[in-house]
């Protein structure tokens, strides 16, 4: 579900991977447990998935604005048709 959701955005399998790997770490994370990260390596996984959030939101934004320019060329030819006569 999540390479479906990154495909789109352009994310490749390796960056998919890396994130899912910084995920799954954070969520298996805990306190007092063998499974507790330390706090270096847990600002390091906290980082590197903001710094995936931050890409996905600037790709979504991409994406907004090619269907934008996308949408008015469709509207324009829209126009046109309906000014051409029949």
């Amino acid at each position: 579900m999540v390479v479906r959701r990154m495909k789109p955005l352009g994310f490749t399998l390796d960056e998919t991977r890396e994130l899912l790997t910084a995920v799954d770490r954070l969520a298996a994370d805990r306190p007092g447990t063998d499974t507790e990260l330390d706090p270096d390596e847990r600002a390091a996984l906290v980082s590197r998935v903001h710094r995936y959030e931050q890409a996905a939101a600037e790709r979504v934004a991409e994406l907004r604005a090619q269907l934008t320019r996308a949408e008015e060329f469709a509207q324009s030819l829209r126009t046109r048709l309906a000014a051409a006569p029949a």
